[in-house]
């Protein structure tokens, strides 16, 4: 049976025309980027009890701490298959192991032979011309540049200049309680870190050593520090440090740069380098990844995304941020600053299911117009969380603190708040921290489309219920336990109800009732509630009798 290259992402046809369109002056077709999918893995010299040789010990760690079993997507692709795209003429840029795929540079002719392989299962066109510059071997690990210069100091200020931002989330109770992400790694995926080499801001990050990994994948270099400023402002709102001047949530995380966004074009090559990214922050070790990125049209209209496809599973740079959450870390997404205009709804990757997606608020903590909305094409509530993304402090490429506005500012703040929430539950899961970061939401109770479960703040995070247990919680009434669940029946335990008739009601996160269940009278001072059914998230459960009536919240993961 006759391969075609993939039909929903690189039509056929048109491949051929542009075979014989895109031919330079010499006879040769041009160069183009495409993404290769090979059919197997070749598991023959790895073992799943032997991760050292294909892992990192920190990445191990972070998988054993959350009960992470390897797998076959952890295995290198198989090497004779990458040798042989060289044999046919092409050129392998990078790999990637989640996907069994690599991004090769080719003429369409070239390609056409490819796809012919066994071994390949179809090509997808995610540039159509290669950059000048950008052809080599996969990427090296590389160290960072190093700082070029010392750059001004500001002066000691009465109180931080991003003390709103700050207090919103109660980031200043976190400093204060010892929190600020030491020992929490945070890769930072953006378009460019234009002076961050060179900024009083960001100078603890090279004296502390905790500038752990520069990578661009843009340029196929260990060199970030260019481009433009977008990445530099993003990461200022989770790492920047001036004492009594700024204070951001994280600055004693430990910090990757990514560079994954092409500047002057908009292909789908960036979901992939975003792709290529997250695989060597889990091979680094790396806790969070921030992005303040999104993408839904093209330059090329084929590659364009619609609403229908906001499914959480279509969009490549969704399901690469889902393997990333599957292996342990924890993404925090921009949801998007489409909310004014056509495309209203949040872009890729905050439509992801286990993700937290930022929308952006005012000081006054309301939703900022451009804010995107959700929910997602199969009704999941987007944002997941809420921040302040309307005159947000940033710090710029020329080591001045300024303002700007966007969902990419509320992101980073999460991020950054969320690197303090990890230090303060260091044995928790990636799910367990983004659940307890919802449910310490402003309106966790009655989370919407347009701010998600609300702004999240540390204080009321930090008087949750513990996230797990063994012992039941008390109610006021009665006892429910295990809570949070995963599966299999909830257990209720009271005294105040024994002999009387109940009305058990369940509510999910948008006030749809879920469950409803009669216990008729009965002497037992206990009862059980199936939850086979309900979807992971949080619940609200209303016991009835004729003589008292309870509320309590329950969490399923």
């Amino acid at each position: 049976m006759e391969k075609l290259i993939n039909a929903a992402t690189l039509r056929y046809p048109q491949l051929l025309l542009s075979c014989l369109l895109l031919l330079s002056t010499s006879g040769l077709a041009q160069v183009q980027q495409y993404v290769l999918y090979f059919s197997d893995k070749d598991t023959a010299d790895f073992l799943i009890t032997s991760p050292t040789e294909y892992l990192s010990d920190r990445s191990i760690a972070r998988r054993e701490k959350q009960n992470v079993e390897v797998d076959i997507s952890d295995f290198p692709v198989t090497p004779s298959y990458l040798q042989s795209v060289t044999a046919q003429g092409g050129e392998v840029v990078y790999v990637s192991k989640w996907f069994n795929a690599a991004l090769v540079e080719a003429s369409t002719d070239v390609v056409d032979q490819l796809v012919a392989l066994d071994h390949v299962r179809y090509a997808e066109l995610v540039k159509p011309r290669a950059r000048n510059g950008r052809r080599g071997g996969n990427s090296s690990d590389g160290a960072s540049y190093g700082k070029s210069k010392k750059s001004k100091k500001y002066q000691r200020t009465e109180e931080l200049l991003n003390v709103e931002q700050n207090q919103m989330l109660g980031i200043d109770e976190m400093h204060r309680q010892g929190y600020n992400g030491e020992g929490v790694f945070v890769a930072v995926f953006d378009g460019g870190f234009r002076g961050v080499d060179e900024s009083s801001f960001f100078d603890h990050l090279y004296s502390n050593n905790q500038l752990k990994l520069t990578y661009d994948f843009v340029g196929n270099s260990p060199n970030v520090y260019r481009y433009g400023q977008h990445g530099t402002e993003a990461l200022s709102c989770i790492a920047a440090y001036q004492p009594g001047v700024l204070e951001s949530g994280g600055y004693a995380s430990d910090i990757m740069l990514c560079v994954t966004e092409e500047s002057g074009s908009e292909y789908r090559i960036e979901e992939y380098n975003w792709l290529f990214a997250a695989e060597k922050a889990d091979s680094a070790g790396v806790d969070i990844i921030s992005t303040s990125l999104g993408y839904t049209t093209f330059d090329d209209s084929e590659m364009n995304y619609t609403y229908d496809d906001m499914d959480g599973q279509t969009a490549a740079i969704t399901r690469a941020t889902q393997m990333a959450t599957d292996k342990g870390m924890l993404c925090v997404i921009s949801a998007g600053n489409e909310g004014a205009g056509r495309w209203r709804y949040v872009s890729p990757p905050a439509d992801a299911p286990n993700v937290l997606s930022v929308g952006a608020v005012s000081a006054s903590g309301f939703k900022v117009s451009f804010s995107s909305f959700g929910p997602t094409v199969d009704g999941r509530i987007k944002p997941d969380v809420s921040a302040l993304g309307l005159q947000t402090v940033v710090v710029d490429a020329q080591d001045n603190v300024t303002r700007s506005n966007g969902t990419s500012f509320a992101a980073p703040l999460i991020s950054g708040f969320t690197a303090g929430v990890w230090q303060a539950f260091p044995e928790a899961t990636n799910l367990e921290i983004m659940e307890k970061v919802r449910l310490a939401g402003n309106q966790a109770m009655t989370p919407d489309n347009e701010l998600g479960y609300g702004i999240p703040n540390f204080s009321v995070l930090i008087d949750q219920a513990p996230l797990s247990t063994e012992e039941p919680i008390a109610a006021s009434h009665y006892k429910v336990f295990p809570n949070p669940i995963e599966s299999g029946d909830l257990f209720v335990e009271s005294s105040t109800f024994v002999n009387e008739p109940l009305e058990i009601y369940v509510y999910n996160s948008t006030g749809q009732l879920v469950a409803n269940q009669y216990i008729p009278v009965s002497s037992d001072d206990s009862f059980t509630v199936d939850t086979s059914s309900w979807q992971r998230g949080v619940y609200v459960m209303h016991v009835l009798s004729t003589t008292a009536s309870d509320t309590v919240k329950v969490i399923k993961f």
